[in-house]
């Protein structure tokens, strides 16, 4: 019956093995698909934009200038044109540099790890290490501030123009300038969200500061420091001009202009005059509300809908920003027009997540910029009195849209990935081609979105449950984590077709500005064709689609023309961003003449999206950086276990860890420290060694072990692999190497290492279950296809003796059992441990070193591992002992004694031993009763027969590398084998073998280095005893004296039974210079060596011995002279002599001189003990 439950067994192991297999040969299968080249990678080709060393940025670029590119025939409509698309080109600059390079690194810095102490003077040097980011803060906003200075003025004068009826603006019918509004709202939105960046990080103030008062100190010293005087000034004089920049706040300090340098105040208005002529100018606040009115409504209408497009948040923070200016130039309280569009701003989306996750406060943001004299403004005070809600309301609104769309997300996304990895096989029909590219473009903006929606959730929903403290439930939290990874899938799709775009690149810009020169074409066509009948009645006619009532005809009808030509002019280029900025603003001049029906809202459309295909790097990098999870550090624990729990999720291991990798490379752009940067990778790598790798090992070795001992143990039940182990753990070993910016990290090898390591030492300690863990490695080979090292051990040595392995496995019972002989180097087995056998066990140095030959060092350093918890357990066992009540009193009578008759004891030391022997009670120690010293000394000697057998251990090694060093060349002739094959010319793999070689046959040889751990014991034991809460050894010397007479009676008791003839085997004497080594153990670590000495106990005992019998032998013969008198007068009284008094005397003699050897021998071994430990 046992025989078919195992071949059943068998046979269904084997069913599982061939599933799994055809499982991963039918992954293989699918991806080789019809061999596409870029085809879709599987669970283990995971891309990490962090990991890969060369990639192809494609961006079109523009060389020529914009007055090269705007060659028009009007003068009039190329002057305007040129200036508005050159000041929006240079913000659209500024403000991207700054996106780049001045954001991050600003609210990174200063930043370290929690563990990381900052030391005195490390401000000053990440200052200065910082000084070029803040001289480069300065020059960005020093230019900013001069282009808007040159925008809004020219805004002004377009709108002056405007009310005075001046040529060109007379032709305007509505002067709508969005792309200029937009870009000046850029360039405002940059000094506010400098300014939130200095709020929060309030290290940059502080550390400029320190800064500041370090120069002032050295400007009296310059010398000591190696710097010159000038150098010195000038650094000051930068630093003074930072800290005016910093205190002042970029966005107010837009009304003085005055911290710029001044040659720009000579060639720009300054600020106030500018604000001044804005304050006048009703058209242009007219016009800037209503460009927020519109712009917010419409954003709003579309936002957390499928319809949201990938900018809409930035942009509320940039209108936001416009807001203010507006309020400050206007100096009134808004209008309720737009203080409903405000108030339902702060209503629908109070947090904006934008610029590398960082996070915006909407109702902090404008009541910290608000001016002060508009602060009662209603709409902010009553937002003020509900934002508590506010923000708990939008949380409850982001769960809500989660469970509304997040299936909805899965599907599109599903499909997306499908169909945009789909292989597109080369093509002869041109139209084919083109419906194909259509089909790419397409699929390139809708995963962009998806992506870009995603991140938005996840961020939003992971911050404001941390910031409002509510608890994420396990199920969206597992939503979230899945979200995060298909974040990086999106990454990784992209990745795979990127150079397939790239080449298609050019021709998706090319039918996409084709489809834009169809609607000016058009307008084109119609407007020459009007001019070209030179009829009045037709001018009119077309006109009056243009402005009803216009007389100036004809220069309307030039105006439209010109743009018309120099829209068509900017859509025959490479797409790049000048040309798109002037063909957006020269739309606005073509809106703002009068209605055409040339589509600008599908116009406008499709230059968004064709700046999204442009730089769609950029932007799918940005919109799958999942950097914001460096603030959540604290998830990646809990994902990475609810991915280990659910086998069907291990595909995400990889991308969950890319996800999280993004904070290393936010940390790199930051320029944090290098410690901050190791921190976060330990983290990382912690967590998967933690959560993945350390459970699948025990998960595994529980598995091979249910297996195996089901089989060997009697009345287990035998385990059916239907029903126990179900998790199917070899997908975890199937994965490639996690591939993470620092280093691969290898689960299957990691696994390997810790059962090669588990199996080997468990059968080093136990060698009877070797037998059990060869089947468990077999197992382990046929079931998860591991390759494990072969246990070389045997199963005893072939020498004659014991097994010196199967001792060291229990160090209680070679403390017990055995009894230490200093002199011979050996461990003696006590009568009380034969168990039935004849002979006595010894592990002496021959052993150690026959039972090394055998099996190697690592036996013997589990041993040594294994010696600081057993002497720290009797450490704690001898503390409780000496903290007992009558111990207590003891030692106050010792110490009373040895302060006060200080001389009579070292006359008459025996005495005060035997004082105390007598008058000692009992106390109980386990099951036996027991004196008290005899309990101090079972347990010392305890302590002192494991430090025994290190140092035979130590004398074992030696010995082995004594009896191999026969086969070792002469140190003379030996020579490195890395050397060796460098001289040869091998390759780099084979000198690293060699020098791996020499490392190996160094350590092995050099032994003695692992095994010189006295000095360590005594360093970690006397930092422990020495603290305040091990009291109880402050006086440990005063009892030693009271422990040797209690020692000196045992032996002698001990020998006078062993000479009687009816001793047994509990009779036979038993070597104690395990108490003695305990004993000189436990004055060395408690440092009262020293105090010992200073009693000189040895030698008043020698004194007192030698004295005591030279009396009682002068007492003798002067009693035996007596007694020869005696016995004639008793002969001659016929009475019998009485030998009584002289058997006694004979006795005391012989209990002196036995006193008096034991004593000796007890102070040799104590002399010994104390070289050996020292």
């Amino acid at each position: 019956m046992a025989s078919g439950t195992v071949e059943l067994e068998e046979q269904q192991e084997k069913l599982r093995r061939v599933v799994d297999e055809w499982r991963c040969r039918s992954h293989d299968l699918l991806k080789n698909l019809y061999e596409d080249p870029y085809g879709s990678s599987s669970f283990s080709d995971a891309y990490s934009s962090n990991s890969a060393p060369i990639c192809v940025h494609a961006e079109p670029s523009e060389h020529s200038d914009i007055s090269t590119l705007i060659e028009l025939e009007n003068v009039l409509v190329s002057k305007f044109v040129t200036v508005l698309s050159y000041d929006c080109i240079e913000i659209s600059k500024l403000t991207e540099y700054a996106r780049r390079n001045i954001y991050r690194q600003l609210s990174l810095f200063g930043h370290g790890s929690s563990s990381q102490v900052l030391l005195e003077g490390e401000p000053q040097k990440t200052f200065g290490r910082s000084l070029s980011l803040f001289m480069d803060l300065s020059e960005v906003t020093s230019r900013m501030s001069a282009v808007l200075c040159n925008l809004l003025q020219q805004l002004d004068s377009i709108y002056s123009l405007q009310d005075k009826n001046g040529t060109p603006c007379k032709s305007f019918k509505n002067a709508t300038f969005t792309t200029a509004f937009s870009s000046f709202s850029d360039g405002l939105a940059m000094f506010l969200i400098l300014d939130e960046i200095l709020i929060h990080n309030g290290r940059i103030k502080s550390y400029l500061s320190l800064f500041a008062r370090m120069l002032n100190k050295m400007k009296f010293e310059p010398d000591d420091f190696g710097i010159a005087l000038g150098d010195l000034d000038n650094l000051d004089q930068v630093a003074s001009r930072l800290e005016k920049l910093l205190d002042g706040g970029f966005f107010r300090e837009l009304e003085q202009f005055c911290h710029f340098p001044q040659h720009l105040l000579q060639e720009n208005p300054s600020w106030v005059d500018v604000l001044q002529k804005v304050r006048q100018n009703r058209k242009f606040l007219d016009a800037c509300t209503s460009f927020i009115h519109n712009g917010l409504s419409e954003i709003l209408s579309r936002l957390d809908t499928w319809k949201e497009s990938l900018l809409d948040r930035r942009k509320i923070l940039c209108h936001t920003a416009l807001f203010l200016f507006e309020v400050y130039a206007a100096a009134e309280m808004p209008d309720k027009r737009l203080g409903k569009v405000i108030a339902q701003m702060l209503q629908v989306v109070p947090v904006i997540y934008c610029e590398g996750g960082g996070r915006f406060m909407l109702l902090d943001l404008l009541r910290n910029q608000f001016p002060p004299s508009l602060s009662s403004w209603y709409t902010l005070r009553d937002a003020a009195m509900e934002s508590g809600t506010t923000k708990n309301n939008y949380l409850i609104h982001l769960n809500d849209m989660h469970s509304r769309d997040w299936q909805p997300i899965k599907d599109a996304l599903a499909c997306w990935v499908v169909s945009f990895q789909s292989v597109i096989h080369p093509m002869t029909d041109l139209s084919k081609v083109e419906v194909c590219l259509r089909l790419h473009f397409k699929k390139i903006i809708q995963g962009i979105l998806i992506a870009s929606r995603m991140q938005m959730m996840a961020n939003s929903m992971l911050d404001l449950h941390a910031l409002l403290e509510v608890p994420i439930k396990r199920e969206r939290l597992k939503s979230l984590c899945q979200m995060v990874v298909l974040m990086k899938v999106v990454e990784s799709a992209f990745h795979n077709k990127e150079l397939d775009i790239i080449k298609s690149l050019p021709h998706i810009i090319s039918f996409i500005q084709a489809d834009i020169e169809q609607f000016f074409l058009r307008a084109k066509d119609e407007l020459e064709s009007e001019i070209a009948k030179g009829s009045q009645v037709g001018k009119m006619r077309f006109l009056s689609s243009l402005t009803r009532g216009s007389k100036d005809v004809e220069s309307r009808m030039a105006y439209s023309l010109s743009l018309i030509l120099l829209s068509l002019q900017m859509l025959r280029g490479g797409g790049s961003s000048k040309r798109r900025l002037i063909l957006l603003v020269a739309l606005d001049f073509l809106e703002s003449i009068g209605y055409l029906d040339i589509g600008f809202s599908r116009i406008k459309k499709l230059i968004s999206k064709l700046e999204m295909v442009v730089d769609f790097q950029s932007i799918v990098k940005g919109v799958t950086n999942c950097s914001f999870l460096y603030q959540r550090k604290e998830m990646i624990g809990t994902w990475l276990s609810m991915v280990y729990m659910d086998v069907d999720k291990f595909s995400w291991l990889q991308y969950l860890l890319d996800a999280f990798c993004d904070g290393l490379w936010h940390l790199k752009l930051g320029h944090v420290g290098e410690f901050t940067i190791h921190a976060h990778e330990k983290e990382i790598e912690n967590a998967v060694k933690y959560e993945i790798i350390a459970p699948l090992c025990r998960d595994i070795e529980t598995d091979l072990r249910l297996h195996v001992h089901s089989t060997h143990l009697k009345g287990s039940v035998h385990v059916n692999p239907r029903k126990t182990g179900v998790q199917n753990l070899s997908w975890y070993l199937q994965l490639k190497p996690l591939r993470i910016p620092f280093k691969n990290i290898d689960i299957k090898l990691h696994v390997e290492t810790y059962l090669n390591s588990t199996f080997y030492n468990h059968t080093a300690m136990s060698s009877y279950d070797r037998k059990i863990y060869l089947e468990m490695r077999q197992l382990a080979k046929l079931k998860y296809r591991l390759v494990l090292d072969d246990i070389h051990f045997a199963d005893h040595c072939l020498g004659h003796g014991i097994e010196v392995i199967e001792t060291l496995q229990n160090l209680q019972k070679v403390a017990t059992s055995y009894s230490y002989n200093i002199t011979n180097q050996v461990l003696i087995e006590k009568a009380s441990g034969f168990q039935g056998r004849t002979t006595l066990r010894i592990v002496g140095v021959e052993q150690v070193a026959s039972s090394l030959a055998t099996h190697g060092l690592v036996s013997i350093f589990t041993a040594i591992e294994s010696v600081p918890k057993f002497l720290a357990q009797k450490l704690v066992d001898l503390s409780e002992l000496l903290q007992d009540n009558f111990a207590s009193s003891f030692l106050v009578k010792e110490f009373r004694f040895w302060k006060h008759e200080e001389g009579s004891i070292r006359n008459n030391p025996f005495i005060q031993g035997d004082q105390h022997n007598l008058t000692m009670g009992k106390l109980f120690f386990e099951d036996h009763e027991l004196r008290y010293l005899e309990q101090l000394r079972y347990i010392i000697s305890e302590m002192g027969n494991v430090l025994g057998l290190l140092r035979i251990l130590k004398a074992g090694c030696s010995r082995h590398v004594c009896n191999i060093s026969r086969f070792i060349h002469g140190s003379n002739n030996s020579k490195s084998f890395r050397e060796i094959s460098e001289k040869l010319g091998f390759m780099d793999e084979t000198v690293t073998a060699g020098r791996i070689v020499d490392v190996t046959l160094e350590s092995k040889y050099r032994i003695k280095d692992h095994l010189n751990c006295f000095s360590s014991l005594f360093t970690v034991f006397s930092k422990e005893i020495q603290s305040s809460k091990n009291i109880p050894f402050k006086d440990f010397h005063l009892i030693v004296p009271a422990l040797v007479i209690s020692l000196v009676d045992s032996r002698a008791n001990c020998k006078d039974k062993l000479l009687r003839r009816s001793r047994d085997r509990g009779n036979q004497i038993v070597m104690d210079d395990g108490f003695i080594m305990g004993v000189a153990f436990l004055l060395k670590v408690t440092m009262q060596e020293k105090s010992f000495d200073q009693m000189y106990w040895f030698t008043g005992m020698h004194k007192y011995l030698k004295e005591a019998l030279l009396s009682l032998e002068e007492y003798q013969d002067a009693e035996q002279r007596k007694a020869s008198r005696g016995i004639s007068v008793s002969r001659l009284l016929g009475q019998p002599a009485s030998s009584i008094g002289i058997e006694a005397q004979k006795q005391g003699i012989d209990k002196l001189k036995k006193y008096q050897k034991e004593v000796e021998f007890i102070h040799s071994s104590f002399n010994i003990a104390r070289t050996a430990i020292s």
